[in-house]
């Protein structure tokens, strides 16, 4: 039979073991996602309603290495506070609703998805998307498509968001492929 002061002890270690890992378990759990810095003309909350400067719904679609990549529901969508460029679903449809007469670019997009979701969703240029780097093997292209036509453009980060496009008269595709 184990005296009393081996059964306490017993107590005593079980009870520090499961205390360091309730510790360890709350900070996982809460630690914040490494976010990305916002520059000012993102880091605001839209208003829910009008008026917007322009308000507009291109379809952005991502391809890494001939594989759809989905575009995630809630970019720039925060508990109480909705950022200037944002998704509602995994369609696709990226939202730009702004009361800012300015040009939006894909790079404000990219930046937006990293600090929503965590920094690695930050980069697009012409040699990276997410953290897939352009190399001998890979390339990196945007395309975008409107009024049944296709148009290369090299200009990747710096691409103006369209301030008119929508899923039905209006259509405008953005296409990236990585491969």
């Amino acid at each position: 039979m184990r005296s009393r002061n081996a059964k306490h002890i017993d107590k005593i270690v079980f009870g520090g073991i499961f205390l360091v890992v309730a510790i360890v378990t709350m900070y996982l759990v809460t630690r914040p996602v490494p976010t990305v810095q916002l520059p000012p003309h993102l880091d605001r909350c839209m208003p829910l309603t009008g008026p917007f400067a322009y308000d507009s719904r291109p379809q952005l679609k991502i391809l890494i290495n001939d594989v759809d990549q989905p575009i995630p529901t809630n970019i720039g969508v925060m508990r109480n506070c909705i950022r200037p460029i944002f998704t509602l679903s995994t369609s696709g449809t990226i939202h730009v609703q702004t009361d800012v007469d300015r040009t939006y670019t894909l790079g404000d997009l990219f930046l937006i998805w990293g600090n929503t979701y965590g920094v690695q969703f930050a980069t697009f240029n012409k040699d990276q998307i997410f953290t897939y780097m352009k190399d001998a093997d890979h390339n990196i292209t945007l395309t975008t498509y409107y009024l049944g036509r296709s148009f290369p453009d090299n200009r990747f980060q710096d691409y103006p968001l369209p301030t008119d496009a929508n899923t039905e008269s209006n259509p405008y595709h953005i296409v990236i492929t990585y491969g």
